[in-house]
């Protein structure tokens, strides 16, 4: 066989190598789940993930590629042939087929029950691992919305639309959208001017009209709309949560005109839209005076969780792209993987998603164990800041393990029809910038933190679990993790005594910190729990890479002379 012959010959191998079913090719995946949901649990659940996981990989997959060329992508058709105002969104038939596959999987059903956030959790993960897919940002506003109308949602409405909004059946089933952002506001929500006002002679319904300017998943047939109701106080204290389904009863649009489609970086099947409300039926959810509240505790983290189960899902699927090629290619007469740097950023990318997926899915237990608990989530000072850490550092790390990716694919990682890499890397940013940038939140848990020192509930689960490792292999990771631990608790209360804008210059740095100090302490409890299990002894390691190059002050890797055997640890046990 010639070069050339030998060359395509290891790229269909390359291809065919990967896998047929994400669930089956995730060890850690199935362990941590089994740790999460309880073995019993698990096995009754696990149909339906390795269904989820044969899904993706497969049609779920082909159909991404094609969905993202530019002449598919959804467009509006605002009138139909005899001229009435339609507004209607048109999808390629491989968008209903996706969605088919997704909902079928019970990705939203599951949220009928208490104490199942985890289980919809990994099922989007499954499906995360081709980005939007384009279904993600309709699961996930849909999620928020079921949990918001499960919590403050009238006995009409948990009646009449909890049924469609949780119903596998695709073509049966609604969804949901939310809408914030407004031209003049952006992250900053209390600048909202929409306006709703009681509408006469129909007690408790009300008009709502303006502009929302980032309107995502707009053909979604609930929408929750922030708005201030007339009268109102300015700032956030005097906004309202609204549903404001997009058609009346008879089909027609309800008071709903879409301007036009943004032209996004990434996230292009799903369409996003500038919208205008004009006396649009609205119906209030929950106190006027609680709106904010409902919005911000319910809607708004379900979302920002839902970005950290996505981008954990990228970053799995960047590692099975990136890991498979170098395994395969051959350079210089080497293959890629023996080369120490390909190897060095190949054990960055499992250690930073494995990191990821372990926070989000803690943050999603937690969720169930206070909801279970008849808690409301938002009010636990360490949920609170637990799902805005994890939002920040799981969306951040996407885009350097994805670019790592990219780079060890070399110019075949740039081509769009060659690996979902280009799609995926394009579609980081949107996350990152999704329900709240990295400075909004960074804001917030400075907030937080003068007002209530909810951070100290976050440092002290990170001690406990450190605490709780007790494996003698472990205990060199687990004491370094301990210092740092206290140094970072030490630095926080520093400047959190100082001016608060002056504070605000450090929180990044510092929220970084206890991010990773957190991923720490779950991989290396994680680590103890596996234990001597086949395919996950390289967890420690792990834990040890993240400390080592994301914590510890001054650390050189040229200087320890362990380094070359910890990557080795870290990639021994594949996938």
């Amino acid at each position: 066989m010639n070069r050339r012959d030998q060359g395509r010959s290891l790229l269909q191998q390359w291809d065919a190598a990967k896998p047929a079913n994400f669930y089956d090719d995730d060890r850690y995946l199935r362990m941590a789940l089994a740790r999460r949901l309880g073995p019993a649990r698990l096995a009754q659940a696990e149909p339906q993930l390795r269904q989820a996981g044969a899904d993706s990989a497969g049609p779920v997959n082909r159909a991404a590629f094609v969905l993202d060329r530019p002449e598919h992508l959804p467009r509006v058709e605002a009138w139909n042939a005899v001229g009435e105002r339609t507004e209607e969104v048109v999808y390629h038939p491989a968008h209903h087929e996706v969605g088919r596959l997704v909902w079928r999987s019970g990705i939203l059903a599951v949220l009928g029950e208490p104490g199942n956030v985890t289980l919809h959790a990994a099922l989007t993960y499954l499906f995360g691992l081709n980005g939007e897919v384009p279904h993600l940002c309709s699961v996930a506003c849909t999620a928020g919305l079921i949990k918001a109308i499960q919590r403050a949602g009238s006995d009409w409405m948990r009646a009449k639309w909890l049924p469609r909004l949780l119903d596998r059946d695709y073509d049966r089933r609604w969804h949901g959208a939310q809408f914030l952002t407004e031209v003049q506001g952006g992250s900053d929500v209390g600048a909202n001017a929409c306006v709703a006002r009681p509408r006469a002679g129909e007690p408790g319904l009300f008009s709502l009209s303006g502009e929302k300017w980032f309107c995502s998943n707009v053909a979604a047939d609930l929408y929750a709309v922030s708005a201030r109701p007339e009268g109102a106080p300015d700032g956030t204290p005097g906004l309202a949560l609204f549903v404001v389904p997009r058609r009346l009863d008879d089909g027609r649009p309800n008071g709903v005109a879409i301007r036009r489609l943004k032209n996004k970086l990434g996230t292009r099947t799903l369409p996003t839209a500038e919208l205008d409300f004009q006396d649009a039926v609205a119906y209030p959810l929950g106190p006027a005076d609680e709106g904010f509240k409902l919005l911000m505790g319910v809607i708004i983290n379900t979302s920002r969780l839902e970005v950290a189960i996505g981008s954990s899902g990228m970053m799995r699927r960047a590692w099975v792209e990136a890991f498979h090629y170098a395994r395969l290619r051959e350079a210089f007469g080497r293959r890629l993987i023996d080369f120490p740097a390909v190897r060095q950023q190949l054990a960055e990318m499992k250690a930073l998603g494995t990191a990821a997926l372990a926070f989000t899915l803690f943050v999603a237990a937690l969720e169930d164990q206070l909801g279970l608990a008849g808690a409301h989530p938002e009010d636990d000072p360490l949920y609170r800041t637990a799902v805005n850490v994890n939002k920040f550092a799981s969306s951040i790390d996407a885009g350097l393990v994805v670019h790592h990716a990219i780079e060890i694919l070399g110019g075949n990682g740039t081509i769009e029809d060659f690996s979902p890499l280009p799609r995926l890397y394009r579609e980081v940013p949107v996350q990152e910038s999704w329900e709240g940038p990295h400075n909004t939140l960074m804001a917030q848990l400075l907030r937080d933190a003068l007002r209530s020192k909810m951070h100290d509930a976050l440092l002290a689960k990170a001690q406990d679990l450190l605490l709780g490792v007790k494996q003698p292999g472990l205990a060199a990771t687990r004491e370094a993790a301990l210092a740092a631990l206290d140094d970072t608790r030490a630095r926080l209360n520093g400047i959190l005594r100082t001016d608060p804008d002056a504070a605000a210059f450090h929180m990044r740095g510092l929220m970084t910190r206890v991010a990773r100090i957190m991923q720490v302490s779950l991989l290396l409890e994680d680590a103890q729990h596996a234990a001597g299990e086949k395919g996950l002894g390289w967890l420690g390691a792990a834990a040890q890479l993240l400390l080592n190059r994301h914590v510890l002050a001054g650390y050189d890797p040229a200087a320890d002379r362990g380094y070359p055997e910890l990557i080795r640890e870290i990639l021994a046990e594949t996938p």
